[in-house]
């Protein structure tokens, strides 16, 4: 059975679940609980599988002298597809003029990021195996080392070999654990949609966020059947752009209910190389480095998301300035969400409001009744633009091998 099915099933249980089941306190812990549980075991090889993948896939990109074309067209493709997402974002919301949003009392929540000065003392510890951290949530140190491993085995091929087969082994051997964990939990999907349709139930307002939440469907849908299949369509020499369409179901689906961009990254290394036919040496290096910095998606939620925060707290139009500062800082912020793969279109907001100033330093308050939809959208988008760039990557690099659409997992 192919793994977007088990998902659609596992779904479909999950909103019978939340229907029909009473909103008890008892029944609420028992979805969460479960929710946690699913996300562990989903991300429970994510780490060591990024580890020794991207070092053996930096290691054969180098020795095929494609190591720094590669690295360039991947960063080239994740600049300009968030620029992309963060223009369409704020000229639609603009165009599409949601109703203002009225101001709701809401406790203030408050969240903080590592600053840039921590964030390196996690990169460079000053015990190198403290890059592997307990909680989970930050995988570019993981990526640096892996990275610089990967550069040194070219060093001396006769000292380096043992560990390159070591290497290789390894990444193979966690990949195969990886897909045993994919195909187990696409059914335990269950337990994620049940707990993410328990919340929408729980929302009293949700009919405030009616257009809000329009404005952002109108955003995927256009983005996801008309401007990527189009630009695959002519940048991959014409082919069909809804076999890759279809080869993103599964993560797609996994990333707007998981709300979780490093769980997401299970079910796209596997798809990636199994139905994108995406090789490891490009995958090992666009997955997780869209997982850390990718987030044109989050980024497209926080532009649109912010400017109806400023409609609601002003009756004054919005300037040319105030939308080139919000294009602008939505694009930056997108950038420093890698240490929180579960809430970032949210922390973004509340960010783009401290940084706004001007009495709208709480207004990310009147949105957290939907702050789970908004991640969603954000972490859908994300998972999406990673599928694609990986594969324009691959397409351009000439290392995608082809796959039929019957042998798609």
């Amino acid at each position: 059975m192919k793994i977007w099915i088990k998902l659609i099933i596992g779904c479909v249980i999950g909103i019978v679940l939340a229907t029909f089941l009473p909103q008890t306190e008892e029944n609420r812990e028992l979805f969460t609980y479960l929710t946690e549980l699913v996300l562990n075991i989903g991300r429970y090889c994510v780490f060591p599988l990024v580890f020794f993948s991207l070092a053996v896939g930096t290691y054969e990109l180098k020795q095929e002298q494609a190591l720094t074309k590669t690295y360039i067209r991947i960063i080239l493709y994740l600049i300009l597809s968030t620029v992309l997402l963060t223009v369409i974002g704020t000229f639609s919301v603009l165009a599409i003029s949601p109703a203002r949003i009225p101001i709701i009392i809401e406790e203030e929540v408050v969240y903080a990021l590592p600053t840039i000065k921590e964030m390196l003392l996690r990169i460079f510890p000053r015990n190198l195996f403290r890059v592997f951290p307990e909680t989970g949530n930050f995988l570019v140190p993981i990526y640096v080392i892996a990275f610089l491993l990967g550069l040194n085995f070219t060093f001396d091929r006769l000292v380096t070999k043992p560990a390159i087969q070591v290497f290789d082994s390894m990444s193979r051997i966690f990949y195969h654990l990886n897909s045993f964990i994919v195909e187990v939990i696409s059914i335990g999907i269950f337990a994620i949609s049940a707990y993410f349709f328990f919340q929408l139930k729980n929302t009293q307002e949700l009919v405030l966020y009616k257009q809000l939440i329009t404005t952002l469907v109108i955003n995927a849908v256009v983005i996801i059947f008309g401007i990527y299949p189009a630009l695959i369509y002519f940048l991959c020499g014409r082919e069909n752009p809804y076999r890759w369409l279809y080869a993103v179901i599964a993560p797609a689906i996994v990333g707007f209910l998981s709300r979780d961009s490093y769980f997401s990254l299970t079910f796209l290394v596997k798809h990636g190389k199994e139905s994108l036919g995406i090789p490891r040496k490009v995958g090992s290096a666009s997955f997780p480095l869209f997982a850390i910095f990718g987030r044109a998606g989050t980024s497209l939620v926080t532009s649109v998301a912010f400017i109806i925060i400023l409609r609601s707290y002003s009756s004054l139009g919005i300037g040319v300035p105030q939308v080139l500062w919000v294009m602008g800082f939505s694009f930056l912020i997108s950038f420093v969400l890698g240490s929180v793969p579960g809430l970032g279109a949210f922390i973004a907001v509340s960010m783009l409001c401290t940084l706004y100033g001007k009495g709208v330093e709480e207004g990310y308050l009147i949105l957290k009744p939907i702050a789970p939809i908004l991640v969603s959208f954000g972490v859908f988008m994300d998972v999406v633009t990673s599928a694609f760039v990986s594969y324009l990557a691959a397409v351009h690099g000439n290392m995608r091998r082809e796959v039929e659409v019957r042998d798609f997992i």
